[in-house]
């Protein structure tokens, strides 16, 4: 099978057709690591694509901030105002769908779908520390499991884990094809579809071939000017609108 792993879309419709389309022809099934909604301005039109397109879906935590099954006010004020914006656009079933999301998913034999990490939704895996306990958690918990994709980061970035648990991280993965040893563990982030945060601002997703064994980091562009029109329309935060420019 051949896998397009997409996360953090955050209602950004132009950067899921634009990945959709450049997947579509390449790929078996689509997963989405969660975060359909937040920030951007069109999540009617993201959830009604994600649940056509995507045969695995799990919870992001702007989600679970939509849905009510999470306070937010630990975001930043920008995410803040764009949950509450966003509560006043879905109907009662979107807001249904997206509570009754589970927090992850094994798909494929030997693969698992992450919003943050396997151990917790809302966890960041940005420090070397963080990533070595969630390949101990995974090793003693899920011991099938061969890659654990995970996003809420919004950067691309590959780490593994020897057979005697060196946890390194893997280099070059930037619309690179890495090859992954079956031996190895990997932790792998996709990157983001609708708001990158890796300093490019073409949307990032990553397609697994779990019979050739291979990770490929994808860069598709998109119409980044019509979805910060949106943004503009719909009185959302102006730093929501300019940070698409420069993907960060």
């Amino acid at each position: 099978m051949r896998y397009a792993i997409i996360s953090d879309i955050h209602a950004n419709i132009e950067a899921l057709q634009a990945v959709i389309e450049h997947a579509k022809p390449q790929v078996d099934q689509f997963v989405c690591l969660g975060d359909i909604v937040g920030y951007n301005a069109s999540p009617n039109e993201c959830l009604q694509l994600v649940r056509e397109v995507c045969e695995v879906i799990i919870v992001g935590n702007h989600d679970q901030a939509t849905a009510g099954t999470r306070t937010y006010d630990d975001f930043n004020s920008y995410a803040q105002a764009a949950i509450d914006w966003t509560k006043t656009q879905l109907d009662a079933e979107a807001i249904t769908f997206l509570a009754n999301l589970a927090p992850t998913a094994v798909f494929g034999t030997h693969n698992l779908a992450a919003h943050g990490s396997p151990r917790h939704t809302d966890e960041y895996l940005l420090h070397p520390q963080l990533i070595q306990q969630n390949f101990a958690y995974l090793i003693k918990k899920m011991p099938r499991i061969h890659c654990c994709f995970v996003g809420h980061t919004h950067v691309p970035m590959i780490w593994q884990c020897s057979e005697e648990r060196i946890v390194s991280p893997v280099e070059k993965i930037k619309s690179d094809t890495v090859r992954l040893d079956p031996s190895r563990r990997y932790i792998i982030n996709p990157g983001s579809v609708g708001q990158p945060r890796h300093g490019d601002p073409a949307s990032s997703y990553l397609i697994l071939d779990d019979e050739m064994l291979t990770a490929t980091f994808c860069a598709v562009p998109y119409d980044i000017a019509t979805t910060q029109d949106k943004i503009y329309d719909a009185l959302l935060p102006i730093p929501l609108a300019e940070r698409l420019e420069v993907g960060r």
